[in-house]
């Protein structure tokens, strides 16, 4: 259930508790975002070169390579971004490795001996077999129409682009779901397109088919449970492919994830990836895509962001659409690389990167308490980077480290002895980053009663920033002082792993807090 919207702060101005605190509450929490974090521009979009659309032969080489462990079940990994680089990558093939591409990438129908069934709602195209290990039952079948047909309307009615047309492919122009054993090849689910490559410096969007198990039997979760999340995620991937195929992977995979949570809050299924996500790796940058599956733990940020900007029509919030329409690379789009997406849906809600991400850091400190679910669901947390007791007999302390990009790391003081009273406070310094690469820190004071409270600091050009705070042990249990490295400035299409296939230019950021107890 989302929290009613009068219920809740404006998020530029307060963080906003979960719905089973009080609202009443909320006055508790001061320090807002507003004037308070350092808000660096919005990434500068470089022109799109070749390279994100072309391949040398070495990696098309591997991405053939992956690609083939991936859908047989020999190596753990993505199947649709597998297949979405092996088509990216097809054209740098020939001969034998083109032949061996093509047959990855072909509809099971063309590789699957038949006889096909095919049934064609307003939208879509089922196809099926009614014997052999691929069959699928009337039953099922029947109910894969009811989910996939109530997802794509879902995403229409939300204001999504729909699956983009497949001319003749399939047998007319509608979207292709395909059912097909993929269970033991350890896959859910996928989708990919067989759509012409197309020239280098675009447009981007293309059309998708999609395969899902046959009957979703020996899957952790119940056949239903697994075919609706499956179903949600990967049409959302053939909705994504409509505005740009070659976006980022890991806006992709934490967006679908995302969405599958937002249709199906019940089932949870992606509660699995939150030990990879940044709950529970603060010091792992946001924009990774790992086999681990760090880039579906991502969906937790854009949980974060849509609970607390929370639009909504069609039964969806809107941020995650206008991030995808930002994100548009079709011929008309703006082709904004993914956190440039980000950055610019955030400022047009009067909301920096910088700030949105000091804040998700910070509610990552007690997701109990900050996220509407983070209790029932028991979200993962983790421990402080480091714990400093002062006392009166040592009543200064520091930490000081390195950041990567988009990563945070918390350092926590504790009133010790001699520093009970009321009158004692925490004067809190800290020396970051040139502000214009998107530092911030937030001071949080746990108190032994009602809610913490958050306050972001203001920094100045060069990074540094101050503050005094409650510390006295018989009302504070202890203050923690949250650093965030929110560059999102990158050498953008040189090859590297994270955002507009790039390096960032801001990792390994100094950041430093200085803290002393006064009176």
């Amino acid at each position: 259930m989302r929290t009613p919207a009068s219920a809740r702060l404006a998020v530029r101005v307060h963080l906003r508790p979960a719905l089973a605190v009080p609202a009443v509450l909320a006055v508790l929490i001061t320090g807002g975002l507003s004037g308070g974090v350092t808000a660096a521009s919005a990434p500068a979009r470089p022109s799109d070169p070749p390279a994100k659309v072309s391949s040398s032969t070495a990696q098309a080489r591997a991405a053939l390579a992956e690609a083939r462990a991936v859908l047989s079940g020999r190596q753990r990994g993505d199947a649709t971004m597998a297949l979405r680089d092996l088509w990216l990558s097809r054209p740098a093939l020939t001969g034998a490795d083109r032949a061996a591409a093509d047959r990855l990438l072909a509809r099971p129908d063309d590789e699957t001996p038949g006889p096909w069934q095919t049934q064609c709602t307003a939208d879509n195209c089922y196809h099926w077999l009614t014997s052999g290990p691929d069959a699928a039952t009337p039953d099922y079948v029947a109910q894969v129409i009811a989910t996939v047909d109530g997802v794509h309307d879902t995403y229409v009615a939300a204001g999504y682009r729909a699956p983009k047309a497949d001319g003749t492919a399939g047998g007319n122009a509608k979207t292709d779901i395909y059912l097909e054993d993929v269970h033991d090849d350890g896959l859910y689910g996928y989708c990919t397109s067989d759509a012409p490559n197309p020239p280098a410096s675009g447009p981007y969007d293309q059309w998708a088919y999609c395969v899902l198990d046959n009957d979703f039997v020996g899957f952790p979760r119940s056949p239903l449970e697994s075919l609706q999340v499956t179903a949600a995620h990967e049409y959302f991937h053939a909705v994504q492919f409509a505005y740009d195929f070659f976006e980022d992977r890991w806006l992709m995979e934490a967006t679908a994830t995302w969405a599958e949570d937002e249709l199906f809050p019940d089932v949870n299924d992606n509660l699995q990836y939150l030990p990879e996500s940044p709950l529970a790796k603060p010091g792992q940058p946001l924009d990774t895509f790992n086999d681990a599956g760090a880039q579906y733990g991502t969906w937790i940020f854009f949980r974060f962001l849509t609970e607390q900007l929370d639009a909504a029509e069609g039964g969806m919030p809107t941020l995650v659409r206008d991030i995808w329409r930002r994100a548009d690379g079709s011929a008309a789009g703006p082709d904004d690389y993914s956190l440039q997406a980000v950055s610019r849906v955030l400022s047009q809600a009067g909301v920096s990167l910088p700030e949105a991400f000091s804040m998700f850091s910070t509610a990552n400190r007690a997701p109990a308490l900050w996220y509407q679910e983070g209790a029932a669901n028991k979200y993962p947390s983790v421990g402080p980077a480091t714990t400093v007791r002062l006392s009166n007999a040592k009543r200064s302390g520091a930490a000081s480290g390195r950041l990567p990009h988009l990563t945070s790391a918390t350092a926590r003081f504790m009133p010790g002895s001699g520093l009970s009273a009321k009158s004692w406070k925490l004067k809190v310094s800290v020396d970051l980053a040139d502000k214009a690469t998107g530092p911030a820190a937030v001071v949080t004071v746990y108190r032994k009663t009602g809610l913490p409270q958050v306050l972001p600091l203001t920094l100045s050009s060069s990074g540094a920033g101050a503050r005094t705070v409650p510390f006295g042990s018989s009302a504070v249990k202890y203050v923690e002082v949250t650093l965030v490295n929110a560059s999102a400035r990158y050498k953008c299409w040189s090859g590297g792993d994270f955002t507009c296939q790039g390096s960032s230019l801001d990792d390994g950021r100094p950041v430093a807090v200085r803290v002393k107890a006064v009176r």
